[in-house]
């Protein structure tokens, strides 16, 4: 029997390759899950605290900055902080499980860094804003990102800085908030990256990790990392 140029006897390859064909299209064209490192908000994990000698969980929302930091609200880490032999953290971004090395409470406002205990060098980052948002730039629209129930994310947000803190120009029922979004991030989508200018801590308001620029910087420097610092204006 002579075989088409194909080198495959006529009328059995037709299922097998459209089969192959359909497959491969579906990986082509298939959305990555918002939980992984290929979500644009896979940078956001959730915080699981387990105190040891008991059953007590307590959760939250850390956003990855560099591969071996995180950034979260200082009452979600303050029993790693100061109690670390009696709570075992790790923070879940959707696939990938970091445990915490240590956790670092900032001098003033609601925000804490965490180390990791393995740098996470694949996994997507997110920036920060290099200056605190004052009443001088106006409303600004963002995107609140958190954990709470698994990843969530709310476009078209407003809100205004106030120097240390900025506030949700939202009421009370309009907030998609959740308390286990503590630690979760408002951030403004660019093209390129997300930046975050504020850590929610709840009620609406959220602190500007930029206020805490000096202590950040010098958390970090003993690790040979640092955070990306970048401006509204993307600059």
């Amino acid at each position: 029997m002579s075989l088409p140029a194909t080198g495959f006897p006529p009328g059995r390859l037709v299922l097998p390759l459209r089969t192959g064909i359909l497959a491969c299209l579906l990986a082509a064209f298939a959305l990555p899950s918002e939980g992984s490192k290929e979500s644009p908000f896979g940078y956001c994990g959730a915080w699981i605290g387990q105190h040891s000698g008991s059953n007590r969980i307590g959760k939250g929302t850390a956003e990855l900055i560099a591969p071996s930091w995180a950034i979260t609200a200082a009452h979600v880490a303050k029993a790693k902080a100061t109690n670390p032999g009696q709570r075992h953290v790790q923070i879940n971004f959707g696939g990938h499980k970091a445990g915490v090395l240590k956790a670092y409470l900032a001098p003033q406002g609601d925000l804490a860094l965490v180390r990791l205990k393995k740098p996470m060098k694949a996994w997507p980052k997110v920036s920060l804003l290099d200056k605190p948002l004052t009443k001088k730039d106006g409303a600004v629209k963002f995107t609140l990102v958190g954990r709470a129930g698994g990843l969530h994310y709310h476009r078209d947000r407003k809100a205004l800085g106030m120097g240390l803190n900025a506030r949700h120009l939202t009421t009370k029922k309009d907030n998609p908030g959740k308390s286990g979004d503590s630690g979760g991030a408002w951030v403004i989508e660019r093209k390129d990256r997300h930046v975050l200018f504020a850590v929610i801590r709840g009620g609406g308001s959220g602190t500007q990790p930029a206020a805490l620029r000096k202590w950040i910087d010098r958390t970090m420097k003993g690790s040979g990392e640092r955070a990306d610092w970048v401006s509204l204006k993307g600059k």
